[in-house]
């Protein structure tokens, strides 16, 4: 077209032509370089996604693995700081753990010959000990129910021998041990620096197969776990193939080469053909931090890559439609611009005419396209330089004149104007901030908080008020601190003196005992020396309340539950021959009772014990006795049982004349409780008394 044609052509119709030519350019490129972009985006983050999956699920598997690791390795430092040397506690011990992790195999300890009580000789060939007598029981439940049996081949297996080698814990490879496949979990026992055993759990493969079999990723992926020497350890399509075959055996260069890197420990990922389904896969692998595995996660490759292909189609469907509405757009673009213009030039002439006549309020419309937007926005930035800072230095001296002294001037202004509005915002901030620290040191004093000091110190009349207020608050300080010191130095007396009264009462309960022992050797009448003994065990439950008293320096109150397993010992240890038949067991809750409850209800279990100790188990015959101490609603319930010979029943303990049960009635009482007696298979004493009447 020649030039003097075109300078006639409207600027709506030039802007549509220039508009549609240029769009159809960037669009075309832009759509291509997107589709590629994406496509190689959409690949990149399926990857992504594996190898985080991958990740996820290995540190899920390593946090399993780690909690049957900690099982052996808390219950192996439990048993380095264990003195008791009990080796029936120990097995109550294992028989609790595998009761509460059914998803054991089984759960077991070894000690070095004599390591653990010097009495292996004892033991040889009892039961749950081997011909040796070492401590080595293995809690299991291969048969089904939890049963013991000694553990076997503890001088060459890699479960000892490994662990002892290189003293840290130790996960081993995939075993066979009587028709199951197990893992094996162990932590050494250290000693003062010496190896004295091993503490470990067994976890069986099947278990862990259930676990990986849980891990689903995209429709059809899968997961299995291989050790570091790349022997499948699972495989959810092929079972057989656990603990029998490699990696190595797929003869694939790809998985080889991954099986190199599993065993370095490095994780990683590949695409081959899979073995198991004959599909091009992608497969991710990771190591798994805890033992000898790694975690591999397979892919098919169709699906990690599903999405970029949908993704591109529809790229192309909106670059389409894009092109349509922008032909569209292009002619109200250019509408709108010539528009724009016209009311632009109108609106200047009407600004012109009233300033001419004095009328500074008067403002160009802004309501146009924002490309033309700051003509009528920088002719109505000249009018408010003048007339905006007038009103706003009105407004801050009305705001301040009322007391308003968080008025700030709200605009930004320059040159001289800048310069009173920051005056009238400087005095504005002082006068606010002497006030703001005042009122702040005087909650403090209305709270009893008179550390808060006054930073900010006013000038003329309001220094004087700043200044009468720290005054103020520095007398109230120094007051106040005499008086705390003074209270406290009142609470320590007491509390000297009260563990002083409980120390002098143990140690006077203590020579009664003593005295009682000393007396009992004059007399070689059984029953008049047992009495001597009934005695003492009923000092020493008392002088043992006062003893941890003194020992925790709580004036008050008592942990029932330390208090009595210390009580029971102390029965037993009275005891010597029944201790070798009848085993006690304790079941108490963390309570704290008072002095006042605590004193009769250690004399009623001195009794009762003592009682089934002496009566229940005639001619050395075996049993137990239970001691429950727990929370019942609102009450506290304690439970003595046996299963000896039971309380015959031509005895009422009301009216019983023996002077044991007539101190547990007249016990019971004082503490306002109730007491139930079932003569069934043994005996069960029951005593409910409430815990108000306790305090």
């Amino acid at each position: 077209m020649p030039l003097k044609r075109w300078k006639d052509v409207p600027l709506k119709i030039k802007l549509m032509l220039y508009i549609v030519g240029a769009v159809l350019v960037i669009l075309s490129i832009s759509t291509a370089v997107t589709i590629s972009t994406v496509n190689y985006q959409a690949e990149r983050l399926a990857y992504l996604q594996g190898v985080e999956l991958a990740k996820a699920s290995s540190h899920q598997l390593d946090g399993e693995m780690q909690k049957n690791m900690a099982i052996a390795r808390t219950f192996a430092h439990s048993l380095e700081e264990y003195d008791s040397r009990d080796r029936e506690e120990i097995n109550q011990m294992l028989n609790n753990l595998m009761y509460h992790n059914p998803n054991l195999v089984g759960i077991y300890i070894g000690f070095e010959p004599d390591a653990f009580d010097g009495k292996d000789a004892e033991y040889a060939g009892t039961y749950g000990h081997d011909e040796t007598g070492r401590f080595v029981p293995y809690w299991n439940t291969i048969n089904g129910e939890i049963d013991m049996e000694p553990l076997v081949d503890y001088n060459s297996g890699d479960y000892y021998q490994l662990t002892k080698r290189r003293l840290q814990d130790t996960v081993t490879s995939p075993y066979f041990y009587q028709g199951i496949y197990l893992v094996s979990y162990v932590s050494p026992i250290i000693y003062e620096g010496e190896f004295i055993g091993i503490a470990g759990v067994d976890v069986s493969l099947e278990y862990l197969d259930k676990s990986v079999g849980s891990i689903k990723a995209f429709d059809n992926g899968y997961a299995f776990i291989t050790d570091n020497n790349g022997m499948l350890v699972t495989h959810p399509i092929y079972r057989d193939w656990a603990s029998k075959k490699t990696l190595y055996d797929f003869d694939d260069p790809a998985i080889s080469a991954a099986a190199g890197n599993i065993k370095n420990g490095k994780g990683g990922t590949f695409e081959t053909m899979d073995p198991a389904t004959d599909k091009e896969v992608v497969v991710f692998y990771e190591p798994i931090s805890t033992g000898n595995y790694s975690f591999l996660l397979v892919i098919p490759k169709e699906e990690i890559f599903a999405g970029s292909k949908i993704l591109a189609v529809e790229l192309v469907m909106i670059s389409s439609l894009s092109i349509f509405f922008m032909l569209m757009l292009s002619y109200f673009i250019a509408v709108s611009i010539t528009d724009s213009i016209s009311k632009i030039i109108s609106d200047f002439g009407e600004i012109a005419e009233d300033a001419v006549n004095g009328n500074l309020n008067s403002r160009a419309d802004l309501d146009v396209d924002i490309d033309f937007r700051d003509i009528p926005r920088g002719l109505n930035k000249i009018l408010d330089a003048f007339i905006v800072p007038i009103r706003e230095t009105i407004r801050m001296s009305k705001s301040l004149s009322e007391g308003k002294l968080s008025a700030r001037c709200r605009l930004a202004l320059k040159g001289e104007f800048k310069q009173m509005g920051d005056s009238l915002d400087d005095l504005a901030q002082h006068l606010d901030d002497v006030i703001d620290d005042s009122n702040a040191v005087l909650k403090s004093i209305q709270e009893n908080n008179f550390s808060r000091e006054v930073f900010i110190n006013g000038e003329g009349d309001f220094k004087v008020l700043t200044e009468g207020i720290e005054e103020t608050r520095k007398t109230l300080l120094q007051t106040t601190n005499e008086r705390i010191r003074a209270e406290k130095a009142l609470r320590e007396a007491d509390k000297v003196r009260e563990k002083e009264l409980h120390h002098r009462i143990k140690n006077n309960l203590q020579i009664i005992s003593s005295l009682l022992f000393l007396e009992s050797e004059r007399f070689n009448n059984k029953k008049v020396v047992g009495a001597f003994l009934d005695s003492r065990n009923r000092v020493k439950s008392m002088a043992l309340v006062h003893e941890k008293l003194y020992k925790t320096g709580s004036s008050r109150e008592i942990d029932i539950q330390e208090y009595s397993q210390k009580l029971l010992q102390n029965i037993v240890d009275a005891y010597p021959i029944q201790k070798q038949h009848v085993h006690i067991n304790t079941s108490t809750e963390y309570i704290l009772l008072s002095i006042d409850t605590v004193l009769p209800l250690g004399m009623i279990i001195n009794e009762l014990v003592s009682n089934a100790l002496k009566y229940a188990f005639p001619q050395e015959m075996r049993g137990k006795i239970e001691v429950i101490i727990r929370r019942k609603d609102e009450n506290i319930l304690l439970q003595i049982k046996d299963n000896g010979i039971g309380l015959p029943e031509d005895i009422d303990i009301e009216s019983n004349v023996s002077l044991g049960l007539k101190l547990v009635m007249i016990l019971v009482e004082q503490i306002d409780g109730i007491i139930e007696i079932e003569r069934e298979h043994g005996t069960v004493f029951s005593i409910l008394f409430n815990i108000e009447n306790s305090d």
